[in-house]
């Protein structure tokens, strides 16, 4: 309002939300000074529900359908979430990969995303501080092992999207893959042990496609001979046989196996061979002292060059046969757990408390399970058209002697983007 105007036209402007032509000449009305108000933004997530069971007994399986809003058999591609019992816990899985015939998978799992945090999404493939999600990065389940981690791509080898950018990074870490899991020695004397670095994500014929795996290896017994591959992973799993240095197919001779950037070995749950691994060295400066990346580390230009002594050089094997690592079903909402004995360890979705010291701190008994509420994922359903954000709202013990013993109820509440159309 310009100031010389007389005082009754600002009060008729203030009152009208509008100017008014106060002695000026034409007699029309000027637009509000006001910026108009920002378009409503509105969520994806317009249902919910909520699925509460009695933990069965070790070894069964309970199911549930987040679009039906119902618990499912657990075949077939309908089922979304299942929850394996271990008598006094229980992992989760998405019907996906290993674990069902479905198109399911997980972004992220219960250590990266909080309930709260969640709730400010409008959409599970746009995160509001970084912007689209790859439909890819909604993780099948799949064989994890010594490559599988704790972070938001539960991977040992990678990290993502230190830039803001979706890129994956590599941490240049050595894995032995032994061929004989029996025994401990890595000299070549009870068979081929290899060293192997994953160096790269991208490549193709443009050198920027996605799902390029890129690694370098040698023969322990040879360690002067450093070998260099990068395949084709974007649209399955590849097999790769270390010792012939080529690729192969599932019922061939091979030794680790790549599906964009989960990487399997032939043994335990993932083949018919006795091949394990062991992580061997993370180089340095690549992680804080809480274990947090070191983005400029990742970003260095050199980190190729400088992390080839950490191949070639000198490397410590497991002490025992039972330190090799074989390939088991894993799931981005069964992370491995943190803390240490005695205190609570900590599974994500919920705490285990093993001593009776460790459990009053929290007014449980020993052995028993406390909850997370604020802890959560992002799940794509069975039919791989429709998400949901969940978290487990509480578990429930029946009064019993002593108290670990009594039946358990869990919850888990999820909010539904239910498939377009529907």
């Amino acid at each position: 309002m310009h100031p010389a105007r007389p005082l009754h036209c600002l009060l008729t402007a203030l009152a009208t939300a509008a100017l008014a032509a106060c002695g000026g000449g034409g007699g029309g009305s000027s637009p509000s000074d006001d910026p108009a108000p920002p378009p409503a933004v509105t969520s994806k997530f317009t249902q919910k529900a909520a699925w509460t069971f009695a933990l069965p007994a070790a070894g069964e399986s309970v199911c549930y359908d987040f679009d039906a809003r119902a618990a499912a058999n657990c075949t077939g591609a309908t089922w979304d979430v299942k929850v394996v019992s271990g008598g006094r816990s229980a992992e989760l899985f998405t019907n996906s990969g290993a674990s069902g015939s479905g198109a399911g998978g997980a972004f992220g799992g219960p250590f990266v995303h909080t309930w709260s945090e969640l709730q400010r999404w409008n959409d599970a493939l746009v995160d509001p501080q970084a912007g689209a999600i790859p439909a890819a990065l909604y993780a099948p389940d799949a064989a994890r092992g010594v490559f599988g981690g704790s972070n938001s791509i539960q991977s040992a080898a990678f990290e993502y999207d230190l830039n803001g950018t979706h890129q994956l990074h590599p941490n240049f870490r050595v894995f032995l893959i032994t061929t004989n899991s029996a025994s401990a020695d890595i000299g070549g004397a009870a068979g081929p042990v290899f060293a192997l670095q994953l160096t790269g994500y991208y490549g193709g014929p443009t050198g920027a496609a996605s799902g390029w795996p890129s690694f370098r290896w040698i023969d322990t017994a040879n360690p002067g001979t450093v070998r260099k591959a990068s395949v084709n992973a974007s649209e399955g799993w590849v097999y790769y046989d270390l010792a012939s240095g080529s690729t192969t197919t599932a019922s061939g001779s091979w030794h680790i196996a790549f599906n964009r950037y989960s990487v399997k070995l032939n043994g335990g749950v993932s083949g018919k061979g006795n091949v394990a691994g062991f992580l061997a060295t993370t180089p340095e400066g690549f992680y804080g002292a809480d274990g947090t990346p070191v983005v400029a580390k990742f970003n260095a230009v050199a980190n190729l060059e400088a992390t080839l002594a950490d191949l070639t050089g000198s490397l410590t094997g497991p002490r025992t046969p039972s330190a090799w690592i074989k390939d088991a079903v894993g799931s981005q909402l069964s992370p491995a757990y943190t803390g240490t004995y005695p205190g609570a360890l900590n599974y994500g979705w919920y705490s285990y408390y093993p001593t009776e010291a460790a459990a009053a701190v929290v007014g449980l008994g020993q052995h028993q399970l406390k909850a997370h509420p604020d802890a959560a994922a992002l799940v794509r359903s069975g039919e791989g058209n429709s998400y949901a954000r969940m978290h487990l709202a509480g578990i429930q013990y029946a009064p019993a002697t002593p108290a670990h013993s009594g039946a358990q109820t869990w919850t888990f509440e999820f909010e539904v983007q239910p498939a377009p159309g529907r």
